[in-house]
């Protein structure tokens, strides 16, 4: 019974290692497209640099009307 306990908990320690990976990756991208942006770079040219859509990019930048 312990083992499957401390089986659980690793998981669930990979699991949280894996979002904080995605996590940290999503927020250097977004400030990635922040700094191209500021030097001129187009947002399709960004978009496609980073592997984002552009209406992604778009929404980082506040580039995009807000829904009514």
């Amino acid at each position: 019974m312990c083992q499957a306990i401390q089986d659980m908990r690793n998981e669930a320690e990979r699991e949280g290692e894996q979002r904080g990976e995605r996590t940290g990756e999503l927020k250097k991208a977004q400030e990635a497209a922040r700094n191209f942006y500021s030097l001129g770079v187009e947002v399709e040219k960004i978009a496609q640099g980073l592997d984002y859509a552009v209406d992604t990019v778009k929404g980082w930048l506040g580039l995009l009307p807000e829904a009514k």
